[in-house]
């Protein structure tokens, strides 16, 4: 596969030496980021089976260029499947074209086929046939988000015809109002040959469809989708809808007559060093970037020229979230890279092995390989690319099990000089799945202690258990551990003071000695509720009270920060406070610690009763962690 640009359009293309090619069409925002795995899975079996295939991003969505909140985004995303479909027949030399589209995408490569008039076949995977059924429920899977303890201090969108909020992705008023308008029986009558029908969500509607397309004398195929529930979950949890793909391959090889073999390309890989930059908006270029000889993939965010201050300034390296791709969730490497490139700074948002687009591709991802030393190896490798090519350092944002890449690999890599470790969960990792990727313990047992305290204070709760329709007993004794732990975390936190002697947690210390012995500035950034500070404070005390000691490593906690950073509020709570780590540590003021409080900086050089008071203060905010650890 090699990646393509058109007209501001990012896309892929797995080339073939077949008569055929298909056109994938993404679902909408997050079910992109679920299904984004599935979807390079079914173009690669495509391809191997003798059909080309394109799979891109519309304007405004994905690596492509422009924003969704911008106007014309419909006519846009309907314009952008035709030109694509030119591409691929330009590109590949096809004689037949098939639109493939799952949930909006089908809608959308519906409409598309209608326009284009030539479309061989058609592929419908739990199309939307409701604009109105599908804005509900775009707004019923926010309000579920909403209740989950992930998203407990996250300050919720309002409820607005201006815009459909889900999980961090935006439709606006004019796409929602193209949406609720359409009809396919009527604009798209009779979009393709033959139609291929896959849903298991709205059987009356769908059939009636098919029934109409059988009017129009169109070869019409239905069936079902039992497993789109799996393949539509969390990115890390979703499934391959092998039989459905299998059903989709062999329907569109079936319509192809002689199949001939895949196209070898071993060779259509980008080459690094003969990039292709294009520009994604006034002043900020993007290159799609091979490293480790292909094995990894990434998009160089560069600013124009006149923007980069004299001899350079570190680039900043984001690694993947989870298992999402390098977009991030809610889009947020993207906007954020081209928001850095606005300010002179240079930016690889890039795939470690096994995720997003880099190699191997992977039918399954696990949390051991999610957290395995070779995700941190990967990552040195791309600071290294960084560094290759001039910048002075690189320093790593990572979120979550990013977070955790960030933290080993910035341990182990001279050409990393700063890093903001976003939501770390954990500081060390024993594989706990089972063969078929299953995680054999549970990952948490509850949630964050913060979160559960503050549901207490909710009568419904208690109702609960005085039904016996919830066990509080449970509860109660895992807190009682965590403050077990943490007072054991405190008192050896006391006892290094007086002794200099140090006790436990040896092993998640070492990263961060590392780190503060090279003289990286380093800064774990937590929402206030996140399940990653019971971690924090089981091994380094209350608001990590044992990393102070570590001169360059510091703790911060944020309100209004959800755990997987969807929300707009913890997006900019983010982007700000990386904005100024990087401008305190590498631009006009590198000795400052921009984070760190005056008055915590000024203590260290008063009498007895300032560090009395100075303790005290701490210990006050321990209890709403909201300031600087």
């Amino acid at each position: 596969m090699r990646p393509v640009v058109f007209d501001g359009q990012f896309g892929w293309l797995h080339p073939a030496a077949g008569p055929h090619g298909v056109v994938l069409c993404y679902p909408f925002g997050y079910d992109a980021l679920c299904t984004y795995r599935g979807m390079r899975r079914l173009a690669e079996r495509l391809a191997a089976r003798g059909i080309a295939v394109l799979r891109f991003d519309y304007p405004g969505t994905g690596d492509s260029a422009g924003d969704a909140s911008e106007p014309g985004r419909w006519r846009a995303w309907i314009d952008s499947i035709t030109k694509a479909v030119a591409l691929l027949r330009q590109s590949t030399g096809v004689e037949r074209v098939s639109l493939c589209g799952l949930r909006l995408g089908g809608t959308l490569a519906a409409l598309a086929a209608q326009q284009l008039g030539d479309v061989d076949g058609l592929v419908l995977l739990s199309p939307v046939l409701s604009g109105k059924n599908y804005q509900r429920e775009l707004r019923a899977g926010y309000r579920q988000w909403l209740s989950m303890p992930a998203a407990m201090d996250c300050t919720p969108e309002p409820d607005t015809d201006e815009f459909v909020e889900a999980y961090g992705f935006r439709l606006y008023r004019e796409a929602l109002e193209n949406l609720r308008a359409v009809d396919l029986r009527r604009d798209a009558a009779a979009p393709a040959r033959r139609v291929l029908m896959l849903d298991s969500l709205d059987a009356a509607r769908v059939d009636a469809l098919a029934a109409h397309y059988r009017e129009q004398g169109i070869e019409v195929e239905r069936r079902g989708f039992d497993e789109y529930s799996k393949f539509m979950m969390e990115s890390l949890d979703s499934e391959i809808p092998r039989a459905a793909f299998e059903s989709v391959e062999n329907w569109l090889a079936a319509g192809s007559g002689e199949l001939a073999t895949a196209a070898r390309d071993a060779d259509t890989h980008l080459s690094a060093d003969d990039p292709q930059g294009h520009a994604v908006e006034a002043g900020v270029t993007e290159t799609p970037v091979w490293i480790d000889g292909g094995r990894m993939f990434g998009i160089y965010c560069m600013p124009h020229a006149s923007l980069v201050t004299t001899g350079g300034t570190p680039a900043v390296l984001m690694v993947n979230t989870g298992a999402v791709s390098r977009i991030g969730n809610a889009r947020l490497g993207v906007r954020f890279a081209r928001r850095l490139a606005r300010q002179g700074i240079a930016s690889l948002r890039v795939d470690l092995g096994g995720l997003g687009d880099s190699q191997p591709s992977l039918d399954t991802v696990t949390l051991d390989a999610l957290y395995a030393q070779d995700g941190a190896n990967d990552a040195a490798c791309a600071a290294r690319w960084l560094a290759a090519r001039g910048h002075p350092g690189v320093v790593l944002l990572g979120i979550c099990a990013g977070a955790y890449v960030g933290l080993y690999a910035g341990s182990r890599e001279p050409a990393v000089t700063g890093a903001v470790l976003v939501n770390l969960q954990k500081f060390t990792w024993r594989n706990i799945c089972d063969e078929t990727g299953k995680p054999t313990v549970r990952v948490a047992a509850i949630g964050s202690t913060r979160s559960y305290l503050r549901s207490m204070c909710e009568p419904r709760k208690w109702l609960r258990v005085v039904k016996g329709q919830t066990g509080g007993w449970p509860v109660a004794r895992e807190l009682a551990a965590r403050c077990a732990s943490r007072l054991r975390a405190t008192l050896a936190d006391r006892i290094e003071r007086i002794t200099g002697l140090e006790l436990g947690a040896s092993e998640e210390r070492r990263p961060f000695a590392a780190l503060d012995a090279r003289g990286v500035p380093t800064r774990l950034l937590y929402g206030v509720l996140d399940d990653g500070v019971e971690e924090l404070e089981k091994y380094f005390g209350v608001r990590g009270a044992r990393l102070r000691r570590l001169r360059r490593v510091k703790v911060s906690f944020r309100e209004h920060m959800d755990h997987a950073i969807l929300s707009a509020s913890a997006q900019e709570n983010v982007m700000s406070y990386f904005e100024d780590f990087y401008r305190s540590q590498f631009g006009e003021q590198p000795g400052a610690v921009a984070d760190e409080p005056a008055d915590s900086r000024d203590a260290g050089r008063s009498g007895r009763r300032a560090r009395a008071a100075q303790w005290l203060a701490r210990q006050a905010r321990a209890f709403r962690l909201s300031g600087e650890a």
